[in-house]
């Protein structure tokens, strides 16, 4: 089963926004309804107090991209800190909130994977032991679940 790796850049005080967190809560139970492992990647100028408020989430692994550089949204260095993320936890499902940084950047970090990027995904299940994401479309009249 393919490893999650839930991705998230730090707020301007260190910590992580409330998106940030419900994806998290997303990424764990993907995991767990899948029974694959999950880890977590952090980016931002200081990683470690955003790493400290969730480490009982169960993830097995840590991964951070720190320094000054990543303090600010910048589409380079941030899609080269998430490729690094993926390659480093070797994970084949990547989770990430739809914060204005990392919708910019994460589709251009699949495509440096050779993968996929899905957006706007309201809920995430599973079925016949398969990730299926929902996703809405045309002002949310229609929705869409869409596997691999």
């Amino acid at each position: 089963m393919d490893k999650i790796l839930f991705v998230a850049h730090t707020e301007c005080d260190g910590s992580l926004g409330k998106a940030s967190l419900e994806a998290l809560a997303a990424a764990k139970a993907l995991a767990g309804q899948l029974g694959a492992p999950f880890c977590v990647g952090i980016v931002g100028a200081d990683v470690q107090a955003a790493a400290d408020s969730v480490a009982g989430c169960g993830a097995e692994a840590f991964y951070g991209v720190a320094g000054p550089e990543f303090s600010q949204p910048r589409y380079a260095t941030d899609c080269a800190a998430l490729t690094a993320l993926r390659e480093a936890s070797g994970a084949g499902i990547v989770i990430g909130a739809a914060t204005p940084r990392l919708s910019r950047v994460l589709p251009g970090a699949a495509a440096r994977a050779g993968g996929r990027s899905d957006t706007c995904v309201t809920a995430l299940t599973v079925a016949d032991g398969k990730p299926v994401v929902t996703r809405w479309y045309y002002r949310q009249l229609m929705f869409a679940e869409l596997t691999r």
